[in-house]
């Protein structure tokens, strides 16, 4: 910035008409160079002008300057325009200064600097923020360089809170000036989560200019911003940022990136957790695995170039072939990891929570062998041999009990309790014998084994469980379970019979188990010595076996046993056989082995599962089509048996009724006539009809409560016999159709019964209706109707008079007699079997919620079942589209699993290697 710039910034011009010596105020200077200006014949007061202007702008005099200021005419008018804004503006008449800034026009950088800044300080006073950011950015991009531009915009940004342009700033002066300062104001921001909701990509450039100035700066940056974008939507593009930021620096490797290097080995864990699916990966983890073996110590990169190796084993030619030839070289030369096992163990459980996640099952017998295997002072012999070998013999004398037999698989183990338990997929069962077992093992099938605890000398002694399993058969052996546990065994005892030892049938399987299990020594027990006939011809057996075995097995033993000798005569070199010739590794380095193959174990499991799963699934949707159709049939039938009760029932009831209404409409009026008798010629025909009417209700009420309502009682209790046989044979129907779906079910799952309380219902409703009947009074002869009306009329006039009564004797007579009472009949009839009809219109509800239960029930399992058909049919389907949903993660797993076995095996190289040295 030139001198003459700082002057009409900081309005000091006037001083360049004051001498170093001058007393004089710069008023009194000034005015005597007005007036000495103006004696010129062309004169320029326009400087002195402006010059005037600063200094009553100083003395605070603002409108004396812009008075001054206003009348300038030359190249200091632009400067001139913006001191009277600055006037305004110290005036408090900010509206004025603000259209006076926006109007100015001018080519000097430094001048429209100048005027954003001041508009700057304005829109602040103003609160107009939006204009606020317009012209500070404008003065950056103007000279981001000008004195304390920038450091205002950040502050401006930061007391908005707007950590967006904040960063932007910081990012663009860091990489611009390569100053630390701006990277402490950048580094701020990411660790405070302000720049979360930038792409990673943004800060490629920002990085890569401080990996220039400061590596230490260079790994804090980096850092702040790996643990910002952690478990964020974008966080594998800050991944593939990363991956290529370090493709295209210069990684020295005598520095230390320890800080990097544990990054990449917690996104190589997070990446492979399961949480992505590996054609996400195959873009972004060869790369990391590179970078992280690249930026990783050689004593310390196990982790990193086993994981090299196990990515590129299981997916070919995916790294970078320097990279993986590099990881051969590298994992003989790095430290080996003290937290294999530990490792490993976690690895297990990943995948335990994955399969329950998924609701799949590891089994319990795996999860017992990785218990088993966690006690590390324990060793596992397997135990094994031919058909006629007396392996059980030779166990059960070390036992001291015959416990064992030749086609049974059995751990042995050391206790001071005694306990036989099953140990299978789907549990622990404790059992008394080994008969017990193989009963049921025969009838159901087993993929289990038994474990057998008890206090022996010998297991005590050598710290050791056995695994006795079945013996080998002159047939195809390819199925003995001895292949399934070699990988678990620290040793195998072969026990050959002293007769025939070492066939061709033997070698061939133990050259199998050999190429199976190349680690696992092997060692011999020639049995049955007993049998042989002198000590001669046992000692040349003995010899001559070993030197076949040796041809074939250079470094295995073998021991000579005689079942007839007690076992205390042998025990000691027993025990020194087994201590002497089995190698003793660190517990913890060969349990590793066994977790390992375990997993792998499971994780082949695993995958069967699935295709069995998918096959189960086509198999239940089949089957609950099939049960869904009978269930339904079913429903329909049941349908149709309610109907058909409900019409048998009420039919019948209906009958019974009939017939009672029919019997009682014909009796009444035969009765009522039959009252002709009860008229006499010597009656009070003045009350006649009124003790008529009352002896014709009572002869009616006596014949309903003598003759018609036991018969009804009868004829229904009947009725109720046949209603309760009928609806007994629907329950019998039901209980056949549950029994028949059970079956099919394979468990009670249809339980069907019916409500026989209604039953209870109709017999109480029944003796309701049958007992303590009272036919409510009729009007019989007291009605209205004109024959009647006469008759009484005549019986009250002429009744007391003896010759009449002859007249009105014949007269009642013959009403009584001829009258066809159908509205009297109609009447009682109606108003009696009220309740009967009511009880009817109820039979069809009752047999309803007879039926209720068992339709309910019904209608549940049918819901259930298309509930399952629709939930099988998703399941099936996401499977068939989304396979790699259940493949990835076992395939990742199945990574980890490569890499800790690398890591294994380059420890036994190792190892191998220094014992040479």
């Amino acid at each position: 910035m030139t001198l003459e710039n700082e002057q009409l910034i900081n309005k000091s011009y006037f001083e360049t008409f004051l001498s170093e010596t001058e007393t004089a105020h710069p008023i009194r200077v000034l005015g005597e160079a007005y007036l000495e200006e103006q004696k010129n014949e062309m004169y320029d007061l326009s400087y002195i002008r402006y010059a005037q202007g600063e200094v009553y702008f100083h003395n605070k005099d603002y409108e004396a300057a812009i008075f001054k200021w206003e009348n300038i005419a030359n190249e200091l008018e632009p400067w001139a325009k913006k001191n009277i804004a600055d006037s305004y503006f110290e005036l408090g008449l900010l509206s004025a200064a603000e259209d006076i800034y926006t109007n100015i026009q001018t080519d000097s950088n430094t001048l429209a600097v100048e005027v954003s800044l001041q508009l700057f300080a304005l829109y602040i006073e103003r609160e107009k923020f939006d204009q606020a950011y317009k012209v500070i950015n404008k003065a950056i991009s103007l000279n981001p360089d000008y004195p304390n531009v920038t450091a205002l915009a950040r502050s401006f940004y930061e007391e908005r809170q707007d950590w967006s342009s904040a960063t932007l700033l910081a990012v663009n002066e860091m990489t611009r000036t390569e100053s630390i300062n701006w990277f402490n104001h950048l580094h701020r921001y990411v660790e405070q989560g302000y720049t979360k909701s930038f792409s990673p990509d943004y800060f490629y450039s920002a990085l890569t200019t401080v990996y220039k100035v400061d590596q230490q700066h260079f790994e804090q940056l980096t850092s702040a911003l790996w643990h910002s974008y952690r478990n964020q939507d974008n966080y594998l593009l800050w991944v593939k940022t990363i991956n290529e930021l370090f493709l295209n620096i210069d990684v020295n490797t005598n520095e230390s990136w320890k800080e990097i290097s544990a990054l990449y080995q917690e996104t190589y864990f997070e990446l492979t957790d399961g949480r992505h699916l590996i054609n996400e990966l195959h873009e972004v983890l060869p790369l990391v695995l590179e970078n992280w073996l690249k930026v990783t110590n050689k004593e310390d990169a196990l982790f990193a170039s086993a994981s090299v190796l196990a990515w590129n084993e299981l997916f070919p030619s995916s790294v970078e072939v320097n990279s993986a030839r590099n990881a051969q070289k590298v994992i003989l030369q790095a430290k080996h990891d003290q937290n294999s096992l530990e490792h490993s163990l976690q690895l297990f459980d990943s995948i335990t929570k994955w399969t329950e996640k998924n609701k799949l099952e590891i089994g319990y017998k795996t999860n017992w062998w990785m218990n088993q295997l966690t006690e590390f002072r324990m060793n596992s012999y397997l135990i094994t041999g031919f058909v006629g070998s007396e392996k059980s013999g030779f166990i059960n004398s070390v036992l001291g009990e015959k416990l064992v037999d030749d086609s049974t698989l059995v751990v042995l183990s050391d206790d001071d309790t005694v306990e036989m338990n099953e140990i299978s997929t789907f549990g622990s069962r404790q059992i008394s014998n080994i008969s017990e077992y193989q009963e049921q093992a025969a009838q159901n099938g087993t993929t289990g084994f038994l474990n057998l605890k008890r206090p022996c000398i010998f297991l005590n002694e050598i710290e050791s469980t056995l695994i006795n399993t079945p013996e080998f058969t002159g047939m195809s052996n390819e199925q003995n379970e001895t292949y399934e546990y070699l990988p678990l065994a620290d040793g195998v005892l072969f026990v050959l019979d002293a007769n025939d030892p070492f066939t061709d049938k033997e070698r061939q399987v133990l050259l199998k188990m050999k190429e199976k299990s190349p680690n696992v020594p092997i060692h011999f027990l020639l049995n049955k010595l007993d049998s042989i006939y002198n000590e001669a011809d046992a000692i040349r057996v003995a010899q001559d076996t070993r030197t076949r075995i040796r041809s074939y097995f250079p470094d295995a033993q073998v021991l000579p046993y005689s079942l007839s000798h007690p076992v205390s005569q042998q025990l000691n070199n027993l025990t020194n056989f087994f201590k002497s010739n089995f190698q003793v590794l660190s517990h913890q380095d060969k349990n590793i082995s066994k977790i390992l193959f375990l997993i792998r174990i499971t994780l082949t499991n695993l995958l069967k599962k699935r295709v069995q799963m998918e096959s189960s699934l086509i198999d239940s949707i089949k089957w609950n089509e099939d049960i869904l159709v009978r269930l339904n049939g079913f429903h329909h039938g049941l349908g149709d048996l309610e109907s058909d009760k409900i019409k048998v029932v009420t039919d019948s009831y209906r009958r019974i009724k009939t017939e009672m209404k029919d019997d009682l409409t014909k009796s009444i009026p035969k009765m009522l006539k039959d009252c002709s008798e009860l008229i006499k010629e010597d009656s009070d025909f003045t009350q006649l009809h009124v003790e008529l009417n009352e002896k014709m209700n009572d002869k009616v009420q006596r014949y309903v409560g003598h003759e018609l309502i036991p018969e009804a009682y009868r004829a229904l209790s009947a009725w109720i016999e046949m209603s309760n046989e009928e609806l007994a044979h629907s329950q019998h129907y039901l209980d056949e159709m549950s029994e028949t779906f059970n079956g099919l079910y394979q468990h009670e799952k249809l339980k069907l019964v019916c409500d026989f309380k209604v039953l209870d219902d109709w017999r109480r409703d029944i003796n309701r209706m049958t007992s303590r009947v009272q036919v409510e009074k009729e009007n019989i002869l007291l009605r209205t109707n004109p024959a009647q009306f006469l008759l009484k009329s005549a019986g009250r006039l002429f009744g007391s008079l003896s010759q009449n009564k002859s007249m009105l004797y014949n007269q009642y007579k013959k009403y009584v007699e001829h009258e066809n009472y159908e509205d009297v009949t109609e009447a009682i009839v109606n108003k009696f079997f009220l309740q009967f009809d009511m009880f009817e219109k109820a039979l069809e509800s009752d047999i309803t919620i007879f039926f209720k239960e068992p339709f309910h029930q019904l209608n549940k399992i049918i819901t259930e079942t298309q509930t399952e058909i629709e939930e099988s049919q998703q399941s099936l389907k996401k499977m068939k589209t989304n396979p790699e949903a259940y493949y990835d993660p076992i395939k990742l797993f199945e990574l980890k699993l490569q890499q800790y076995e690398f890591m294994v095996k380059a420890k036994k190289a190792t190892v191998y290697s220094e014992s040479r040295v």
